[in-house]
């Protein structure tokens, strides 16, 4: 065995794109228990993703290094292969059998005969709407249109309404978007997955579509679950402005599984966030895909001095007005807010290290820490006015019409 495995890393030494040698090489460190190292071989012949050997043995690899996630998405992987075999022995090994192809067995050698029990799932960290300050009316709206069908889906399904789908909620940056997700995801007691850029983008041709159906693949496995794709237009630019067919083919497959083509995608809810919705390709938003837009607008008066108190709370301050605070700051964002609660810290800590006498901060720092500042909704803003009023969209954009009208920005 030694001499085979001295013979064989010549071979790749002097040529690495000896397909056979490194298969072989793969195939012994494998059964030597180099675990790792086998991934390592078996990653670097799966570059041309034509074959569903190599992820399901990744699959193997990472079950006994004890990298269940990662099990589970080369799982899924290799059944998006066209000559993915259900037959396969190794799969009653993972415990894979036909259920989606996502089970693993719940712990011991792989070698044991043993039933497969389905991997615990964690839950989201739990934000609920009661920890969203503000923001009455846009919470109903979320209520009733997302969480009640999760909550009560007997009584939906008697009027043909769907609990999952694709909801979008946009606006100006820094309005808690992300938090809302999140808080969604607790209410309606699913898990909760936030799908980062990176996770899907990825330098090898066809690799980022398939990143993507596999995390679609492990929602409909794991449902009820909530997918957040924060920065949607990243991942579904408008095809009639992109300029690569990386894009568009990105789009083509985001729109197939939005679709449930590769699996039912009921109780799978999928909430996506932009802050240009303009730029998101228009067949993202039609029936059947994110065809719920809800617009998440700056906090109003009432949310902006409710933020006041909850960033002051554990601070040492003296006497506050937090609705007059909240006069002086419209168009303020939560994430504007937290930097004149840091200004007015930072006022004061300033100036206790100068003087020696320590004080709470005061009315006076932070409206300091407001006129210093200027609310960053506001290019936002003037942007949409102009798509809204002179592009021809509003008939898209309802809600944020609504709110630029009674903000008296139209």
């Amino acid at each position: 065995m030694d001499s085979e495995r001295i013979e064989l890393e010549r071979r790749l030494l002097s040529d690495p794109f000896d397909r056979d040698a490194r298969v072989r090489y793969a195939q012994l460190l494998f059964d030597e228990a180099e675990w790792r190292a086998s991934l390592d071989q078996w990653r670097i012949l799966d570059r041309d993703r034509t074959s569903a050997n190599a992820p399901l043995v990744m699959a193997l690899c990472c079950r006994r290094l004890d990298l269940e996630d990662e099990a589970r998405i080369h799982l899924a992987e290799a059944r998006q292969r066209p000559d993915f075999d259900p037959d396969d022995p190794r799969l009653a090994e993972l415990g894979a059998g036909v259920s989606h192809g996502l089970k693993v067995l719940a712990g011991g050698r792989l070698d044991e005969p043993r039933e497969a029990a389905i991997v615990s799932i964690s839950r989201s960290d739990r934000v609920r709407f009661s920890d969203v300050v503000g923001m009455r009316d846009l919470k109903k709206i979320l209520k009733l249109r997302i969480v009640e069908p999760f909550a009560r889906p007997g009584l939906f399904d008697r009027f043909k309404k769907r609990s999952g789908g694709g909801v979008l909620l946009y606006g100006p940056p820094g309005c808690g978007k992300t938090m809302i997700a999140r808080a969604i995801a607790t209410e309606c007691d699913a898990r909760f997955t936030a799908v980062g850029i990176s996770e899907i983008l990825d330098l090898w041709v066809g690799q980022s579509e398939r990143n993507l159906a596999s995390i679609f693949e492990r929602a409909r496995a794991e449902a009820p679950s909530v997918l957040f794709f924060d920065e949607l237009d990243a991942l579904a630019y408008s095809r009639s402005k992109a300029s690569s067919d990386h894009t568009r083919t990105l789009v083509n497959e985001f729109l197939g599984q939005l679709d449930g083509f590769s699996g039912r995608n009921e109780r799978v809810l999928v909430l996506a966030a932009t802050n240009m919705p303009w730029d998101v390709d228009e067949a993202m938003k039609r029936p059947g895909r994110f065809d719920r837009q809800v617009f998440v607008p700056p906090p109003d008066e009432e949310a902006r001095a409710e933020m006041f108190e909850s960033r002051l709370r554990d601070v040492p301050h003296e006497a506050l007005d937090p609705t007059r605070l909240a006069a002086r700051c419209p168009n303020f964002s939560g994430a504007d807010i937290d930097g004149v609660v840091e200004y007015a810290k930072e006022s004061v800590l300033a100036e206790i290290l100068e003087d020696g006498r320590e004080r709470g901060v005061r009315q006076e720092d932070l409206i300091a820490g407001i006129e210093a500042a200027a609310p960053s909704t506001l290019e936002w803003l003037r942007t949409a006015r102009n798509l809204v009023k002179y592009g021809g969209a509003a008939a898209g954009y309802k809600e944020l019409a609504r709110y630029l009208r009674a903000a008296n920005l139209f």
